[in-house]
């Protein structure tokens, strides 16, 4: 098959892999209204969306971006909301034998109610969540009401329940709840964003009916023997599937089998020969293959299932050598120096961005030359059209599973309901070419050894015991076992897994170097001190003053103004900057105008050198990603993509670099 022509395809590709023959989606987010809880008077809302989007629509809060009003939105946070829609199901929906009410997300703990009864509660941003609704539908109007409770008293609860403050330095709120709460941690603050922990119904919503029978989970999994590939397909039927068949195509090469009385899974076996490989941006073509799964009933067509695959093998290298341990991605046999950069959401208010922001900074990365990014643990996971990009444009994925503060593993709620996350979230991104590697966490073993929380924290010694088999268990058990049963890409338990500042950690795995921010060191150490594959390393600068005039009024864009200051969220702030200006381009900024460009030039001096050094060091370095690539705001940070994704010249830096 030839590939796809860069991003021509995505639309109808993405658009034909949501498509299921026989099933009838009916999305419901029309006339949804909302209210405080306690609150008789409901106003307009926009579903998919958050409960800060409406309230800026109304004129209840202002825009949080603007100047310094994120803290003074804070309350959002402390109070329970109520979403409410009323709908007429379409004809013959209730005819279908079955009948669900999905919701793709769902931030955070809610209760369901459907025509007055509750259907359940949702406590995992981050899951899938899907009710049983035939015997409550009215052929009439029925009424969808979703009751938000406040994420903080929640997360209070469950940390007074737990008994233990779990570490989470990010966590700028009174009580740091964060690590008790499967939501996007950034929400509650981080050195690059500011605090603003949202509520709503974040994904889509729809209806799904369907009949006797439908595919339930498809998962490919790949043989190599030399020019051949087998292409072993696992299908999971859900309903009544006897006397049914399953087919299966790929790349136009189609296996058939008939599913035994009592089995709802079948292994379906199809082999290539002289099938072209997915190979990375930079390295070959990102060759497709279109795969159709079919279930049937005699001449009836049950449900059917569309999308694509790549050829492609994809291992980690990490057997010890003369150096110490190395950090080598191979592809496809051949061991390939990594080029990219770590990604953070686009946008605090995540429905905001839209797919179209996600798809243009997979775009950005192509044009850039890279040919990985990482998906950052404290954020989200990314949406289908974000995959399907990558899968376009060659860019590997480093996912991060989302645990960005420590876990309260022994807590049987909590870990079964962040199983049932990773479980779901493995199934679905390991369906893309584009997954290279899932690691558990980010930062959380180089913190509990080197960042002293156990006296910040006044841990005892069954604290600390309690804690590190906590995250034995959920990191070297638990995960690795759910991603192995779901994926054939590799896994570690954390990144990075060695610590900068010691010419041990230069040595093995992935490093983290924060020595020139952090540590204080000059910018020449990026070409001085390199390690095996450099996982994070950055450099700050401020976003162009005409984004900064979009949001702050024009008496506050000057040096030294409280609104300038409050952008900073780094505990730096601004004295790395100035000293790298003072050190790089022999000047004192004057003026604002000044001083971002200052910082946006010498940004771009230290990505460029730190790239080149550790390009310069294949093979003994395999992997440079800058952090970051965006920002989910507008204010200065270690991006190269700005807010509203203008590159500042930093990314044309990193561009000729990686090129």
């Amino acid at each position: 098959m030839k590939p796809l022509p860069g991003f021509i395809l995505l639309a109808s590709l993405f658009l034909e892999a949501g498509l299921q023959a026989q099933l009838e989606q009916v999305p419901l987010h029309e006339a949804w209204t909302f209210a405080e809880a306690g609150d008789t008077v409901f106003r307009a809302a926009i579903v998919p969306g958050t409960v800060h989007q409406d309230l800026m629509r109304h004129g209840t809060i202002p825009d949080p971006y603007v100047g310094m009003n994120v803290d003074s939105v804070h309350w959002v946070e402390e109070r329970d909301w109520t979403y409410r829609c009323t709908f007429m199901p379409p004809a013959g929906l209730l005819d279908r034998e079955h009948i669900e009410l999905r919701f793709e997300g769902l931030d955070t703990f809610a209760e369901v109610l459907l025509n007055g009864r509750s259907l359940g509660l949702t406590d995992n941003m981050f899951r899938t969540w899907t009710f049983l609704v035939k015997d409550l539908l009215l052929s009439g109007e029925n009424v969808l009401e979703v009751r938000f409770s406040s994420p903080v008293k929640e997360g209070t609860k469950r940390l007074k329940r737990y008994g233990l403050q779990l570490p989470a330095d990010n966590d700028a709120g009174a009580v740091r709840v964060s690590p008790y709460v499967r939501k996007a941690a950034y929400h509650f603050g981080w050195d690059w964003a500011p605090r603003l922990v949202t509520s709503g119904i974040w994904r889509p919503v729809e209806l799904v009916g369907w009949d006797r029978a439908r595919i339930a989970d498809v998962r490919h999994r790949q043989v190599f023997r030399g020019d051949t590939v087998q292409v072993i397909t696992k299908v999971r039927v859900e309903g009544d599937a006897s006397r049914a068949q399953l087919s299966v195509a790929v790349g136009g090469e189609r296996s058939m089998e008939a599913l035994k009385p009592g089995s709802d899974t079948l292994v379906l076996v199809n082999t290539l020969v002289g099938a072209d490989r997915w190979e990375p941006n930079g390295s070959g073509e990102q060759h497709l293959l279109e795969v159709e799964v079919l279930l049937e009933h005699g001449d009836r067509l049950l449900d059917r299932r569309r999308s694509h695959i790549g050829l492609r093998s994809i291992e980690l290298d990490q057997r010890p050598d003369s150096i110490g341990t190395p950090f080598t991605f191979v592809v496809n046999g051949r061991p390939t120096f990594m080029k990219g950069a770590n990604l953070v959401p686009p946008d605090l208010l995540l429905p905001r961005a839209g797919d179209s922001t996600w798809v243009r900074l997979v775009r950005d990365m192509q044009r850039a030359n890279m040919n990985m990014v990482r998906v950052w643990a404290g954020g989200v996971y990314p949406p289908e059209a974000f995959l399907y990009a990558c899968d376009t444009a060659g860019i590997l994925v480093w996912q991060d599973l989302q645990f960005a503060n420590w876990v309260p593993w022994d807590d049987e709620t909590y870990r079964a309901n962040a199983r049932a996350e990773v479980m779901e979230q493995v199934s679905r991104i390991s369906a893309h070419p584009c997954l290279a590697l899932f690691c558990g966490n980010n930062e959380l073993d180089v913190a509990w050894h080197n960042w002293g929380w156990q006296g910040t924290y006044g841990y005892e010694a069954a604290d600390e015991e309690r804690m590190e088999q906590a995250y034995a268990d959920c990191f070297l058990r638990d995960l690795p076992g759910i991603v192995a049963a779901g994926s054939d890409v590799p896994y570690v338990h954390t990144s990075p897994l060695s610590n900068w500042g010691n010419a041990d950690g230069l040595r093995h795995g992935s490093l983290h170097d924060w020595a020139v921010w952090h540590g204080d060191a000059p910018i020449a150490t990026f070409g001085q001190a390199v390690g095996r594959f450099v996982s994070e390393y950055g450099f700050q600068s401020y976003p162009d003053s005409a984004l900064l005039a979009r949001f702050l009024n024009p008496e506050e864009l000057h040096l030294g103004s409280p609104a300038l200051k409050a952008r900073q969220r780094s505990y730096k702030a601004d004295a790395p900057i100035l000293r790298a200006i003072r050190e790089w381009l022999g000047m004192e900024p004057r003026s604002l105008g000044e001083f971002i460009r200052a910082s946006q030039q010498v940004q771009a001096q230290a990505y460029a050198q730190a790239i080149l050094a550790h390009r310069g060091a294949e093979p003994r370095c395999m992997g440079t990603l800058v952090w970051q690539l965006n920002d989910c705001w507008p204010g200065p940070s270690w991006s190269i993509v700005d807010f509203r994704g203008t590159w500042k010249p930093a990314m044309y830096s990193v561009q000729e670099a990686y090129r």
